[in-house]
């Protein structure tokens, strides 16, 4: 804890960064629980997006003898050239925003291939999109994660250390202008009383003078 100095300005100072740290402590509280309700969000998107994924592949489950031998040739076929983004604002983080897959146009005879070759890369193609999408989600999560716990952070700061040390030192404060105006009054207390009885003598003396 830093020291402080006694009196009336730092009294001041101290009442004013209090009220400040409990003006905006509501703000901080507020933002920690809309990101908790975004990651939840995202997280059931993700959540879908795999169950998705799942319920396409489980359904391919039927091409896996056609699959066996081609599967090599078609992962060949489908390479990913781009994962599309944007920027977006999810509760004041700057997070990067799925938007689609870009593969790469590769030539394949449609003579040389068996008939369920489209369908298969067609398959690979939503398989990779998804995955892709799922990381780009992964992403946000990160990003938002990080964001809670900075504010999670600052919000213990503020509860935790500012806003009792501000406490404390107005605490004290008071205590001690306290104790200099009670001295003060005892100080005044005891010239008064220096004063009336010097006074007096005076009085006894110029009152017993012939």
């Amino acid at each position: 804890m830093a020291k402080i100095k006694l009196n009336k300005n730092s009294l001041r100072d101290q009442r004013q960064s209090l009220r400040l740290y409990q003006e905006f402590l509501p703000t901080l509280e507020l933002r920690k629980q809309q990101l908790q309700a975004e990651l939840r969000t995202v997280q059931q998107r993700i959540d879908a997006r795999r169950l998705e994924l799942d319920k396409m592949l489980d359904g391919a489950v039927g091409m896996a003898p056609m699959l066996e031998t081609t599967l090599p040739t078609v992962k060949s076929l489908v390479a990913v050239d781009e994962v599309k983004t944007r920027i977006g604002n999810v509760a004041g983080v700057r997070v990067p925003v799925f938007e689609h897959v870009k593969f790469k146009a590769i030539p394949y005879s449609l003579v040389g291939t068996p008939p369920f070759f489209d369908a298969a890369i067609e398959l690979w193609q939503k398989a990779l999109g998804s995955r892709a999408e799922i990381a780009v989600l992964a992403q946000q999560m990160a990003a938002l994660a990080l964001q809670l716990t900075k504010t999670t952070q600052r919000i213990n700061l503020y509860e935790k250390v500012l806003i009792p040390e501000c406490k404390e030192n107005i605490r004290k404060i008071k205590v001690y202008l306290g104790d200099q105006q009670t001295a003060g009054v005892c100080r005044a207390k005891i010239a008064k009383g220096k004063l009336v009885r010097y006074a007096e003598a005076e009085a006894h003396e110029a009152g017993g003078a012939p």
